[in-house]
């Protein structure tokens, strides 16, 4: 009975085509969160992530085949111990060509007790600070690349909350929309 569901975040291993087919029941929100981290194999490799960026392309891809105007969102770090230039440039390529409909970036800090603490390769926070701007405008564009499409469409709105008469709500594809009552 329940008029939608939302699937909270997956990993890019765990997409299948069999996961996937449950998306023919229209109450499964075409939302992905699949956190990237990086775009750098290396990197990757570092944070003992159990995929390559190989396979996180592969992922996004069956996702989109499968789920019309889904919207896949990521986590991404910028400047974790060893992120070598070309390292963050291999992400930045990664989040343009993915078309994500948001990229939630955060800089790396120190954690204490974390095997990353004792990593060699800390970046100055200046270089953490500059990469996470762009990623962040990065965001920005892609955020709003992806909404654009849907403008003139009629899309269903699960409407959340009205404040001052003025109601908001999400689409199935998470799109903060506004409407006045």
């Amino acid at each position: 009975s329940l008029p939608r569901i939302r699937l909270s975040s997956l990993q890019a291993q765990d997409i299948s085509p069999g996961l996937l087919r449950l998306w023919d029941d229209q109450r499964l929100c075409p939302h992905f969160h699949l956190p990237l981290q990086s775009g750098s194999d290396a990197v990757l490799k570092a944070m003992r992530r159990r995929y390559t960026t190989g396979e996180y392309r592969r992922a996004v891809s069956l996702v989109r085949e499968r789920v019309p105007d889904v919207a896949i969102t990521t986590d991404v770090i910028a400047g974790f111990p060893g992120e070598t230039d070309a390292g963050f440039e291999e992400t930045y390529a990664l989040c343009q060509k993915a078309g994500f409909a948001d990229i939630h970036a955060f800089p790396y800090s120190r954690r204490p007790n974390t095997g990353a603490a004792l990593m060699r390769g800390h970046l100055p926070p200046e270089v953490r600070r500059a990469r996470l701007e762009r990623l962040l405008e990065l965001a920005r564009e892609s955020s709003d690349a992806f909404r654009g499409r849907f403008l003139g469409r009629t899309i269903d709105v699960l409407w959340e909350q009205a404040s001052g008469g003025r109601w908001q709500g999400l689409t199935g594809n998470y799109i903060r929309v506004y409407t006045f009552a």
